[in-house]
């Protein structure tokens, strides 16, 4: 059957989608079911949560530490400038597809690479 309108599309796969997601938490679900009735599983996931707060006392100890502070601060600010600088590149991006239409794009090199534009479907907004 083809869809009239784009939009009919949109609905369309939002309905499918909602009945995938549905069916693939019942099957999560399942799988958790068998995996916490077997024995060895649970076993080495009794370890795995030791391990965790052993863990977890060693970062506090580390975090602790000044020269951890300060060059754990130092990687914080360029993860910040990285995904400020993404967001810059991905803004360019798709101001550069919607004014050449163009899948590729030169880098100052000479290399070619794919210009990736997609979209998805945000959070319910308050109508």
């Amino acid at each position: 059957m083809e869809d009239k309108t784009t939009l009919e599309a949109v609905h369309r796969l939002m309905l499918e989608l909602a009945e995938t997601r549905g069916k693939m938490k019942t099957i999560k679900d399942q799988l958790k079911d068998i995996a916490e009735q077997n024995d060895e599983f649970r076993a080495i996931q009794e370890e795995l949560k030791e391990a965790s707060v052993k863990r977890q006392t060693a970062k506090k100890l580390l975090e602790a530490d000044k020269d951890y502070q300060l060059v754990n601060s130092e990687l914080e600010e360029l993860k910040f400038k990285f995904k400020d600088l993404q967001e810059i590149m991905s803004h360019h991006l798709v101001t550069y597809f919607s004014e050449t239409n163009e899948t590729q794009i030169q880098t100052p090199e000479g290399d070619s690479m794919q210009v990736v534009v997609s979209a998805k479907l945000g959070k319910e907004v308050a109508s």
